[in-house]
């Protein structure tokens, strides 16, 4: 039987009780799966704030390893009885924070945060969550073990910050590593480049992770589990009135993510598209005791009328500007802008050129 890949999100690990309410999803399925979680709600945004307090305050680690340690144990205790499981898991949190604290630490007395240390850092959002929630799963009753990207060979290019799998090197060590007949805990946002440093996926990168071992187990499905009806027809904070849309093509989806919808990474579908592996999203909110998604992304034909999905928009754009007479026309200067910005690893949104200007739309960061 082919596996499906079961993805959750942050907004399904805000609490305690919404860390059991995944276990009740996972055993749901009633079959083997590959779990990829992401980092309990708030915690990347907590480590990337304590990269910036580290260079000044040794304190401010202590403070954030304190809150760190307090939140997973508080899950953890919530759920695991007394014992030997609770005591192995408590000891390997242990152990993950104390080398994230030398991470910390390094920071402050360097004085600055280099790429390869940032990407470490906030990868211990989803290092911290999985063996809690691996623990939940195996207290559910759930054949479940962790299996973190480092061991199953989740390869990526080494670029910090935006990586990319390596999907013909991952495609046998995970399908070798992950096929066995039992569930698996994977961390999603991180991997692992050719030098052994982690790099990660970019913010929301757990979905590309499922998406990637997806690809590599060849799986049933790709269900990514949110607390929103599906796919909509709109940002509901901004109409009130949006529907959830049943179906959307690969490239649809692929779209209104790139330029804004935050349902989905926007590069969640590009290992699966020419597999034809379906995308399913589920609204956790509505859980039953059934496995229902409320929108499937897949191969699917528009019909005629029917040609606008979706209105997406995003705010994350700043604007460089290269202007002087006929700047549009003249040959080799949009490729040389191009390549020194990808020399420096910046991804350009989109381009607007014009006889007396060249307007590169970029991520305002």
């Amino acid at each position: 039987m082919r596996k499906i890949v079961v993805k959750f999100g942050g907004s399904n690990l805000k609490t305690a009780a919404d860390v059991r309410r995944s276990a009740a999803v996972a055993a749901a399925y009633g079959r083997p799966l590959a779990i990829v979680v992401s980092a309990f709600s708030g915690v990347t945004d907590s480590l990337v704030r304590s990269l910036e307090d580290a260079i000044s305050s040794l304190e401010a680690i202590d403070e954030c390893i304190a809150r760190l340690r307090a939140m997973h144990e508080e899950v953890l205790y919530s759920h695991v009885a007394a014992g030997t499981e609770r005591n192995q898991v408590s000891a390997l949190l242990s152990f993950r924070l104390v080398s994230l604290d030398k991470l910390l630490r390094g920071v402050h007395y360097i004085g600055a945060v280099p790429d390869f240390v940032r990407d470490a850092v906030l990868s211990y959002g989803e290092r911290l969550s999985s063996p809690v929630v691996a623990a939940v799963l195996r207290d559910a009753g759930l054949d479940v073990a962790e299996a973190l990207p480092e061991d199953i060979g989740l390869v990526t290019d080494g670029r910090f910050g935006n990586a990319s799998a390596d999907l013909g090197r991952c495609r046998p060590l995970i399908a070798a590593a992950l096929g066995a007949e039992r569930s698996f805990v994977v961390p999603g946002f991180y991997g692992i480049g050719d030098d052994g440093k982690t790099t990660v996926f970019g913010r929301g990168g757990s979905d590309y992770t499922a998406a990637v071992l997806a690809r590599c187990l060849d799986a049933e499905s790709l269900d990514l589990w949110k607390d929103v009806d599906g796919f909509l027809s709109c940002d509901p904070r901004v109409a009130p009135d949006s529907r959830t849309i049943p179906r959307l093509s690969y490239a649809e989806a692929a779209e209104l993510s790139y330029f804004g919808a935050k349902i989905l990474h926007p590069r969640t579908v590009e290992p699966l598209e020419d597999r034809g592996i379906p995308v399913r999203i589920m609204d956790v909110e509505r859980f039953d005791g059934r496995v229902e998604p409320a929108s499937v992304i897949g191969p699917a034909v528009l019909s005629a009328g029917s040609l606008i999905r979706s209105v997406t928009y995003s705010d994350d754009v700043g604007i460089l500007r290269l202007r002087g007479p006929g700047v549009g026309v003249k040959p080799g200067i949009l490729a040389g802008l191009t390549t020194a910005l990808d020399n420096h690893g910046v991804n350009i949104k989109s381009i607007i050129t014009a006889q007396t200007s060249i307007n590169l739309l970029l991520p305002r960061g």
